[in-house]
């Protein structure tokens, strides 16, 4: 069973992203939490398998936080959730190291998807 981590500032869009990955078939364990940093340190301790993120979160922001999490050793799947969707974030995601993009709002088809 995979283990997703959502990194939001807003805690409503973390609920909304849990409930939508526990429908997906695979079933994964998430967990979510509100903070860059706070992802950095759970990338370490609980050892996701693929992090849904944010860009814009005050503090470290979505960019800095991948960056952060790669040059941690995380070799999973990144993939950007954002309402930003310009294709500088795009570009500037995968420069980090992120492996997809999904604009808000998301729907569950397209999550599970991007799981699979």
């Amino acid at each position: 069973m995979s283990k997703i981590l959502v990194v939001d500032d807003e805690p409503q869009n973390c609920l909304l992203m849990e409930a939508f990955l526990k429908r997906c078939p695979q079933k994964p364990v998430t967990k979510s939490c509100y903070a860059g940093a706070q992802a950095v340190a759970l990338v370490g301790s609980w050892k996701p398998d693929a992090i849904f993120i944010d860009l814009h979160m005050p503090g470290m922001d979505g960019i800095d936080t991948i960056k952060a999490i790669r040059a941690a050793g995380f070799t999973g799947r990144i993939i950007i959730v954002t309402a930003d969707h310009r294709s500088e974030n795009a570009r500037l995601g995968s420069k980090a190291g992120a492996n997809g993009f999904l604009a808000k709002p998301v729907d569950g088809r397209s999550i599970c998807k991007t799981l699979e």
